[in-house]
């Protein structure tokens, strides 16, 4: 029976090399896969999922306003039209930035096609909050592993902590903001709130 996971960690602590290594075992193995990121994750390209270890591969973008239980229903039609293996797992990157309609389709894709999804994405945002389509896959998810991370301190990193261009913390501003380590570093919670209290209050560590 096909199972939707969700595999979830700061950045930095090797998501997407996770789905790669994966994505290379299923291809020695001859297992078929599709990769999926959404669209509004531009750092390596609309079509590549990149680790910070150099290695990528090409994937399909979903925009906002796709349907990703159409898109691989109709890939599953194509493939059997051509003779060529049906999807049998769903690897995505970046999942956070999926909608919460886009996490119930992948549902779908479990439910009625049987079809392996795993999700590979952040649990939080800069502020400590839940990003929706997260949310969405802790309330669906057949399975949740989370990959720890640890801060400088040596304590769990668990917020993805947000910094201006003089290194101080960010409070304030969309969800959503793409960027790598120019903009983002994984700190644990109580360094986080040291952060923001000399930052916004004035405090002294």
């Amino acid at each position: 029976m096909a199972k939707l996971r969700f595999i979830y960690g700061v950045m930095g602590s090797s998501k997407s090399l996770r789905l790669l290594a994966l994505a290379h075992d299923f291809t020695e193995k001859n297992i078929s896969f599709l990769i999926l990121k959404p669209s509004t994750d531009t750092r390596d390209g609309e079509n590549v999922v990149k680790s910070r270890a150099g290695l990528e591969r090409k994937c399909m973008p979903i925009g906002t306003n796709d349907n990703i239980f159409d898109i691989v229903k109709d890939n599953y039609r194509l493939r059997m039209a051509t003779f060529t293996k049906p999807i049998q797992w769903i690897l995505v990157d970046e999942c956070q930035f999926l909608t919460e309609a886009q996490i119930d389709q992948l549902s779908d894709v479990v439910d009625f096609m049987d079809v392996e999804v795993i999700c590979y994405g952040l649990r939080t945002d800069f502020k400590s909050k839940l990003f929706p389509a997260s949310k969405r896959l802790f309330e669906l998810s057949d399975e949740l592993e989370e990959i720890k991370s640890y801060c400088d301190c040596g304590n769990k990193a668990s917020i993805n902590a947000r910094f201006n261009q003089e290194g101080k913390i960010i409070t304030e501003g969309s969800q959503i903001l793409v960027g790598g380590d120019d903009l983002y570093h994984a700190i644990c919670r109580k360094d986080w709130k040291k952060l923001i209290r000399k930052t916004i209050m004035g405090e002294k560590e």
